[in-house]
Order: structure tokens, then C-alpha cells, then sequence
């Protein structure tokens, strides 16, 4: 039971956190899924567990995949976004020092926010 506890509220807290990076209000979110804004403030304050089919229907919202708004993605999904990241690291050396220098800020702030994996 208390992984499932577990789970939900990690549910909660992604739909939450990505729908804020839409800059979308619960309203918004709920039209853009077809469902309602209360059953959106439900699920997102862990009142409420949301169905598969709504779990679907926010994620297709939010343009994320499902194992993403659960947390459950796969390791080659991590592995491509990894191997991503490599490839765009490597063109910075293309960049000026200015350039690098705020790219490296900004991911040492996105760490101490902790908005990277493992982070929390």
C-alpha cells in the first residue's frame, strides 16, 4: 500500500510540475485532456488516483509519454536521452566562452533546484 501511496503522489507531483512548465492552469490542463479541472485538482493534491485512461489523456496533454508522468521510464529511453545530450554537449565547443559559461550555469541551477534525475 505504500508504494501505491508512493506512486501517486509521484504521479501527482510530474502532472503538477509539467503542467507548470506549460505555464497552463488546472483549467487548462483539464481542456486540453477533455476532463475536468476539479478531477485535475483531485489528482495533482492526491485526493484522487487517477485512471489509466486519465493518466493517458494528461500525458498526451502535456506531450509526455506515459512511463514519463509515471516515472517509469525505461533505461533506453534514458539511455537516448543520454546519448541526446552528449551529442548537443559536444557542439558547445562550438560556442564562445560567454556562451558556454551561462549553459553551465544554467545546469548547475537546474541541479541545485533539482529539476535532475536523482536530485531530490
Amino acid at each position: 500500500m505504500k508504494q501505491n501511496t508512493q506512486s501517486i503522489k509521484h504521479i501527482a507531483n510530474k502532472i503538477k510540475e509539467l503542467r507548470e512548465e506549460c505555464d497552463w492552469s488546472q483549467s487548462r490542463l483539464a481542456k486540453e485532456a477533455g476532463i475536468t479541472a476539479s478531477a485535475i485538482s483531485m489528482i495533482e493534491s492526491g485526493q484522487r488516483a487517477p485512471s489509466l485512461v486519465v493518466i493517458r489523456k494528461i500525458s498526451d496533454a502535456l506531450k509526455v509519454s506515459v512511463s514519463e508522468l509515471t516515472g517509469e521510464a525505461s533505461q533506453e529511453e534514458a539511455s537516448q536521452n543520454a546519448q541526446a545530450f552528449f551529442r548537443q554537449f559536444g557542439a558547445l565547443k562550438d560556442l564562445d566562452e560567454t556562451d558556454q559559461q551561462m549553459i553551465l550555469e544554467l545546469a548547475r541551477r537546474l541541479r541545485e533546484k533539482g529539476n535532475v534525475k536523482g536530485g531530490n
